[in-house]
């Protein structure tokens, strides 16, 4: 979760809220920062999967206001370099709060307002669409994630730890902004021993290692383990609205995790529940010498037969040890298959992997870990928040 003043969580489940937006864009090394007055709309997709078969890169489509065609695409003189020279687009919403609200590190407005800003993300131009007749410009971006499917990695002389082959991945895709855990430097590992996307080496890298990857709202590639993550949550605090304890905080524990709460004050509608199968197999491919091997693993906690299987074949899984700790770790995550969808006011705060307690229509509150967002904005935020957990 992005760290917030006291103040913005007080603020930000409050009935009448105000919600701004700016937006910083980079083009050939010159920055330009624009407001409410040139964003007409904008949508940001945010997910992080635990098991999947791809690592989902996060998206912003964004629309501005070409009244004065400042961004007339083919009026740049080096038009042909765009797309190829990588311009950023970074997007903050920011809470705005008047002159009655004690100040900390806020930036201070004209107008005696004061606005806490909160970042969503750098993203990197895809698409660049002039709307000729509605005088728009249409920009899509996305993060790193998607620039490294098409970027080669090949060591097949690597030896070391799973930390030194993730920065190695890095370094050669020349990303220069990452964090690893240095969980993953007691992990051994003789790396890859064919030429594959830097994308797809990093997704084994996270299997191999039950790890979360992705670009985090600062343009930072991060590696950490799920139980790191989870660790993480301990312990924090969520909004109240009980105004007889006048919007104070209070520690929320259970099970070892701190939460989040989203209840239905804040939806726009009761959540969308879904109850997936649960994985009742496990197929792992051993990558042992020269000798590949499958073994399988059966979720002996089913009380019955009919459940998904998942089969694994990932070059970093090297002996018996690494594939039962990984077929351990998938069927234990396949036990959070309740996913809850919820459409309601949205905060910038959460981020994917946080751990919350949401609302679920049959007077319970239930915990689960956000694994995708959707924020959209119009002059006002809405979004779509949705997580895996139990029933």
């Amino acid at each position: 979760m992005i760290t917030v003043t006291e103040d913005y969580r007080n603020a930000i489940y409050a009935p009448i809220r105000q919600i701004d937006a700016r937006v910083h864009f980079t083009l050939f090394g010159e920055t330009k920062t624009y407001y409410d007055d040139r964003i007409i709309r904008f949508n940001i997709v945010e997910e992080r999967e635990t098991v999947a078969d791809t690592l989902p890169a996060n998206e912003i489509s964004l629309t501005l206001d070409n009244l004065d065609n400042e961004f007339n695409l083919l009026s740049l003189s080096n038009v042909d370099q765009v797309l190829a020279s990588r311009p950023t687009i970074e997007i903050e919403f920011g809470l705005v709060y008047d002159d009655s609200v004690f100040l900390t590190f806020y930036q201070a407005d004209s107008d005696g307002e004061s606005t806490e800003w909160i970042p969503m993300g750098t993203f990197y131009l895809a698409e660049w669409k002039n709307e000729r007749e509605a005088k728009t410009i249409t920009l899509v971006a996305r993060d790193n994630l998607d620039y490294l499917s098409n970027t080669p990695y090949e060591n097949t002389m690597f030896e070391g730890n799973m930390y030194q082959l993730a920065e190695d991945v890095f370094i050669k895709a020349g990303v220069t902004d990452y964090e690893i855990d240095n969980n993953l430097k007691t992990v051994i590992t003789s790396g890859f021993k064919e030429k594959l996307d830097s994308r797809t080496a990093l997704q084994h890298i996270g299997i191999a290692t039950r790890s979360a990857i992705y670009q985090d709202r600062y343009g930072i590639m991060v590696i950490k383990p799920f139980e790191v993550l989870d660790a993480s949550s301990n312990y924090l605090t969520f909004p109240t609205q009980d105004y007889y304890h006048f919007g104070s905080l209070y520690p929320l524990v259970t099970s070892g995790f701190g939460m989040r709460n989203i209840d239905f004050d804040d939806m726009y509608e009761e959540p969308e529940i879904t109850l997936d199968k649960s994985i009742y197999s496990v197929s792992i491919n051993i990558y042992d010498g020269e000798e590949t091997r499958e073994k399988s693993y059966i979720n002996n906690e089913i009380n019955g037969r009919y459940g998904d299987s998942f089969s694994l074949d990932n070059p970093l899984i090297v002996n018996d040890s690494m594939a039962d700790s990984v077929a351990d770790w998938i069927i234990k995550e396949s036990k959070y298959n309740a996913i809850y969808k919820v459409n309601w006011r949205q905060n910038p705060a959460l981020e994917c992997t946080d751990v919350v307690i949401i609302e679920d229509g049959m007077n319970a509150m239930k915990q689960s870990r956000i694994y995708r967002q959707e924020y959209a904005y119009e002059g006002y935020l809405t979004g779509i928040t949705e997580s895996r957990g139990g029933v």
